[in-house]
């Protein structure tokens, strides 16, 4: 982030505390996918399997047992 970052988002009526936790939650997920990425994790490349993964957190949620894999066939 540079000074004319924040000075643009303050001509859009951006205060100090927004600035800092706009910062704060980039800086966050940057941390989270260098983290995810060095565990070597995958992700489903299908839409159908996020839909359907949806929907059992909505069903049942995320402590039902077998949540662990909920898919077999990938």
């Amino acid at each position: 982030m540079r000074q004319e970052d924040a000075d643009r988002a303050r001509a859009l009526g951006a205060s100090d505390l927004e600035i800092h936790d706009t910062v704060l939650i980039a800086a966050a997920f940057c941390m989270y996918n260098r983290y995810v990425d060095g565990l070597a994790t995958w992700a489903p490349e299908q839409d159908h399997i996020y839909r359907d993964m949806a929907n059992r957190v909505v069903t049942v949620g995320y402590t039902q047992p077998g949540w662990e894999k909920p898919f077999s066939n990938l």
